[in-house]
């Protein structure tokens, strides 16, 4: 199995992980949610293939303009994100931030697609409840999980479009789906593994 080199950048007020994803083979790089601070994720890159947003509010998306104009790649989002994301901008000075509004995607992804950067391959995975499109991207052996897995904790349901009874059914699945040995990249904090967070993750336990 190709192992894909990966960086993180914390980026933004809300401390935002910024995945750089390249393929060691052909040098192909895909960005995942580029939240913010443009210039401090573009540092040392010649190319950016791909951006996939895992879900479409401002944090995750707020860095996105600059890389677009710099490297035109193709940019992706599930398609019941497309709304949040259109008002990404608008939502950001509502929490006290300011970003360049991100054109619309390329790309509308849906469950199960599948998407190669070089000779990766992840998948998408729709895992509704933060968000109607939040997703998390699986393959070789990594989740990049956005905000609906953090290392002991899940991501908010209080917000627009949130719903807790999606998240709880979204839950119940990542318990049933990944295997243990899966390392958890979720959009805030630190990383994990599926086998730690079904031992430890107490929104993991379902009576």
């Amino acid at each position: 199995m190709i192992k894909p080199i990966v960086k993180t950048i914390v980026v933004g007020g809300v401390q935002t992980n910024c995945y750089i994803v390249k393929c060691p083979e052909t040098g192909a790089v895909l960005i995942i949610d580029p939240g913010d601070d443009y210039t401090v994720i573009k540092e040392g890159l010649s190319r950016v293939d791909i951006i996939v947003y895992t879900h479409g509010h401002f944090d995750h998306v707020g860095g996105a303009a600059g890389l677009i104009r710099r490297f035109a790649p193709q940019t992706m989002i599930h398609s019941a994100d497309v709304e949040i994301m259109a008002s990404a901008a608008v939502y950001s000075e509502q929490w006290g931030f300011r970003i360049q509004q991100p054109p619309p995607p390329d790309r509308l992804l849906e469950d199960g697609d599948r998407i190669n950067a070089g000779m990766l391959t992840f998948y998408v995975r729709h895992t509704p409840g933060h968000s109607r499109g939040s997703i998390c991207l699986e393959g070789h052996g990594l989740l990049f999980s956005g905000d609906t897995l953090f290392a002991g904790s899940i991501g908010r349901t209080d917000l627009p479009q949130s719903s807790p009874e999606e998240m709880r059914t979204t839950l119940e699945k990542i318990v049933t789906h990944f295997d243990d040995k899966i390392v958890v990249l979720p959009g805030h904090g630190p990383s994990s593994t599926m086998k730690e967070e079904k031992r430890n993750n107490p929104f993991l336990k379902f009576s």
